[in-house]
């Protein structure tokens, strides 16, 4: 299958997703529930993923990334199905009781994703003639960023228009998370397809075991952005509506987040950047947005678009590279795994900021940004600590006589 038409059916089933996550989040995120539901929310997530990590990583080493695709495809379009029914009202909004049941009920489709996302990154990163891994995963980040961007004006007609927002957006989900399983069962039948199989153990390759990687600076880094960017992009939502703005500006918002997310991820792509540039670079960017997000109580609209768009320029920078850096450590022979480590570890780090973060979202208003930029910097500075550009080689040498002088004009020194 060409790359580029797996590329566009990948579009429109992230524009549904995207559609179907803004409905959700605008749906929970009513102040007249109780900020616990997004923490439950983000918690079922968790519960959710990580299973579905687990067994993905298992089953893309035993079935191959195409045909993990399809199963986990198929799962996605069952679980946006029963969204939608857990998702019914009455017309007057959600009540709590329901709202939690939606919360709980949508740890099926991380459980999906996560079941699917290693064998994706895998098999994006493996396509027939990529040159680069880390370019086929920015290239990959943008069709996943402009179906952010896509998404959100989908939901925000959905909300002003529709009785149902939620439910209507779910099945839209689920109808092309359908196609995107016929497409894989096509793909799963054409040879060629997706990455090698596994080396034999005699032959592989030492690679880092699994478990270790879950220490490395890179799988850290990846931890600290995840907590920093998605646990802020969660109580968006909330702290928007608690300045008694409209919804537009929370579409707006996340719009802006997509598209610039994806201006820079195809920026990035065609340059040959380091990944430990790269990696820099997006928590920079994560830092400052959510110091302008910070600001959001004195300068209002302004501060969430400008912060919103540092915010999405971040996102393909800091996690390709970092989920490049992890996958080079698990070694060729097992990409899948390094791409299930990655993550395992964003969706426990999202779990825990959530928990954490969202008894503070009321008192401290958009301030509660403060430590989670601090938390981006320093994730930063251990990046930039670990990771320095490597010193060139010293020229090989050359065997001089006794008594002789090298090329430079000097006695040798003595040998290191």
């Amino acid at each position: 299958m060409p790359f580029p038409v797996f590329w566009c059916f990948a579009l429109l089933s992230n524009t549904a997703a995207s559609a179907q996550w803004v409905n959700i989040a605008w749906a929970l995120g009513d102040n007249r529930l109780p900020a616990a539901v997004l923490a439950v929310w983000q918690i079922s997530a968790l519960l959710g993923t990580i299973p579905g990590v687990l067994l993905g990583a298992r089953a893309a080493r035993r079935l191959g990334p195409v045909r993990t695709l399809v199963w986990s495809s198929a799962v996605e379009a069952a679980s946006c199905l029963a969204v939608a029914v857990a998702a019914w009202d009455t017309g007057d909004g959600l009540s709590t009781r329901r709202a939690l049941l939606v919360a709980v009920v949508c740890s099926v489709t991380p459980f999906a994703v996560g079941f699917g996302g290693p064998s994706w990154l895998a098999l994006v990163g493996a396509w027939p003639g990529s040159a680069s891994r880390t370019r086929q995963l920015l290239l990959d980040s943008i069709q996943f960023q402009l179906g952010r961007t896509a998404g959100p004006p989908v939901a925000a007609l959905l909300i002003a228009t529709v009785a149902h927002p939620v439910p209507v957006a779910a099945v839209a989900n689920a109808v092309t998370f359908l196609a995107v399983t016929v497409i894989m069962l096509a793909a799963a039948r054409t040879p060629g397809v997706g990455p090698p199989p596994p080396p034999r153990p005699a032959d592989a390759p030492t690679a880092r075991p699994s478990w270790r990687l879950f220490g490395s600076t890179a799988v850290l880094a990846a931890a600290g952005y995840a907590l920093a960017s998605d646990t802020s992009r969660l109580y968006v939502a909330r702290l928007i509506r608690a300045a008694d703005l409209p919804a537009v500006v929370f579409s707006v918002t996340v719009s802006v987040v997509a598209l610039t997310a994806a201006g820079a991820a195809a920026v990035a792509a065609r340059r040959r950047i380091p990944d430990r540039r790269l990696a820099q670079l997006g928590l920079g960017l994560l830092a400052t947005g959510l110091l302008t997000w910070a600001t959001a109580s004195t300068l209002g609209v302004p501060a969430w678009i400008v912060g919103g768009a540092l915010v999405g320029a971040s996102l393909p920078l800091a996690h390709a590279a970092l989920t490049s850096l992890v996958m080079g450590e698990a070694g060729d022979a097992d990409q899948a795994t390094g791409a299930a480590v990655t993550m395992a570890t964003n969706t426990g780090a999202v779990a825990l900021g959530s928990t954490v973060v969202a008894p503070l979202v009321s008192p401290l208003g958009p301030l509660v940004f403060l430590p989670l930029a601090a938390l981006a910097a320093i994730a930063l500075a251990r990046v930039r600590r670990r990771y320095r550009a490597d010193a060139p080689a010293p020229p090989p040498a050359v065997p001089v006589p006794v008594g002789g002088v090298s090329a430079g004009g000097s006695p040798p020194g003595p040998p290191r």
